[in-house]
């Protein structure tokens, strides 16, 4: 809000670090949801639209060639002909919430490249992408040899991509502000960070514990004086850590007993639910820790049939368990950080009052 100063100027006052932070945060977790749903709308339009334009696209499509290129860098072996429209469809949606995640997050610090409704965004994304970025991978032609028809097809598809995107963030986004201004009740927060954290525990049973206890042991959040409170000791993020560097390397023994056997699934969905109730709000533990827990015996199930079909489509299994471990790694850390600041926000909004 503007505000006038003594000489009478208008200012608008310098929002701090953490805000921008936790806004950019979630603004890149409401793009990359709306990324997937542009890129849904964007395959259907592409279904029914393909007559209307005849397209004279690369044979076989570029995203079969990018899953192909992945499949051959990561496990030196080549996607089975039955796998490979599975794995163009798959690169097709990891793009789509990629780009939609970096565009969520610009959305917040410049809300400039959401004119014209997304379809500015939805123009870059077919410039960028498909004119430039494809051909110089070797996925496709240069520009230029393609037909114009070829041109307006995949335009018009980008706009529908980016409109649809934005439609699905805005509103995303506005859910979340009324939320974050009621302070009060059950947000889209209060759910999806437990529930992620438990889908990660499903890969590993503890990575999620490690990263919340090492984040608790930086900043706290806000678990001194709970009964989660030994979760704040250094000592406890290093045993985690230990255990989690322990399981990396015991995931990849030959004979461990599947994580959906009895133990793996318990010790996992008390993991979630010790990581959810960690990184929740305050009067959100229990909730966030059945959400955990739920989702910790989600993820297992998920997680194990994903990687049976990843290690049968590239025929091994190593580059998928390492692959996991990345993925249960950089989402456990990065949903611990986004608890961390909105916790070091909460602290910093309550002492404004105190401080005036």
């Amino acid at each position: 809000m503007p505000l006038e100063t003594s000489t009478g100027e208008t200012t608008t006052p310098t929002k701090p670090p953490v805000d921008t932070a936790i806004d950019m945060a979630q603004g890149a977790a409401a793009g990359a949801v709306s990324g997937l749903a542009g890129a849904a709308v964007m395959e259907i339009f592409q279904t029914y639209s393909a007559a209307l334009f005849q397209p004279s696209g690369s044979k076989p499509p570029a995203t079969e060639q990018a899953a192909q290129t992945a499949t051959r860098l990561a496990a030196s072996a080549r996607l089975r002909r039955a796998d490979r429209q599975v794995g163009g469809e798959a690169v097709h949606y990891v793009t789509g919430a990629l780009t939609g995640a970096l565009y969520g997050a610009f959305a917040e610090a410049a809300p400039g490249v959401t004119r014209w409704r997304g379809l500015a965004f939805g123009l870059a994304c077919a410039t960028l992408i498909d004119q430039v970025a494809v051909p110089l991978a070797g996925f496709a032609r240069p520009a230029w040899r393609y037909t114009l028809r070829t041109h307006l097809y995949g335009y018009a598809s980008h706009a529908v991509f980016g409109v649809v995107t934005e439609a699905v963030r805005k509103a995303l986004r506005s859910r979340q502000v009324a939320a974050a201004q009621a302070r009060s009740g059950v947000t889209i927060g209060d759910l999806s960070v437990p529930l992620l954290l438990g889908l990660a525990n499903g890969q590993r049973t503890f990575t999620p514990p490690a990263a919340v206890t090492i984040a608790a042991a930086g900043s706290g959040l806000g678990l001194h004086g709970t009964p989660l409170s030994f979760l704040t000791s250094k000592w406890t993020g290093a045993i985690m850590s230990a255990a989690a560097i322990g399981e990396y390397v015991a995931d990849k023994q030959p004979g461990i007993p599947a994580r959906i056997s009895p133990p793996g699934l318990a010790g996992r969905a008390i993991g979630g639910a010790l990581s959810g109730a960690a990184a929740a709000r305050p009067g959100r533990a229990l909730l966030a820790a059945g959400i955990g827990a739920a989702g910790a015996l989600a993820g297992a199930y998920i997680s194990y049939r994903v990687r049976a079909s990843l290690a049968k489509a590239v025929g091994r299994d190593m580059p998928v368990a390492f692959a996991e471990d990345a993925l249960s790694l950089l989402g456990s850390a990065a949903l611990a950080g986004y608890a961390a600041l909105r916790e070091n926000q909460r602290q910093a909004r309550e002492a404004q009052p105190l401080a005036a």
